[in-house]
């Protein structure tokens, strides 16, 4: 049974997937995300609990958590098929951008929670910039 800051984490970080999802992916195609329904949902649930088992149950260091929220990144980005993943030129810039979307969705809930916003201050903002950079990568495409 989780706990409940294990609960808040679960439940925060679920809502912080859908409304990333939309904004960056789906907003101009809501049809087709909701006939992705429900194993988005799974996926997105299945992300997190893999997350909260590292960060609550195993209680990784941050660094070895980043590491496998690294190999979890480029494993579902590419089975979503990420088309800025596969150019050579975005490749970079992209893996930027999902880093700081990814450690948003996945440390930025868990920080809140406990009460560590200021003890990650500079890691906290670069990976709240990530509207900014997807912003301009937009306008550069």
């Amino acid at each position: 049974m989780l706990k409940p800051k294990e609960l808040m984490y679960v439940v925060f970080s679920f809502l912080l997937w859908l409304i990333v999802e939309y904004i960056t992916v789906w907003h101009s195609r809501f049809g087709e995300w909701m006939s992705y329904m429900p194993w988005a949902l799974f996926q997105y649930l299945f992300i997190i609990l893999v997350f909260w088992l590292f960060l609550f149950v195993f209680k990784w260091k941050h660094r070895g958590i980043f590491v496998v929220m690294i190999m979890m990144m480029y494993v579902f980005e590419f089975l979503w098929q990420n088309f800025l993943l596969l150019d050579i030129a975005w490749f970079i810039p992209t893996s930027v951008l999902l880093i700081q979307m990814w450690g948003f969705l996945t440390f930025v809930p868990y920080w809140i929670l406990k009460k560590e916003m200021g003890k990650h201050k500079k890691v906290v903002i670069f990976y709240c910039l990530w509207p900014v950079l997807g912003f301009v990568m937009a306008t550069l495409m």
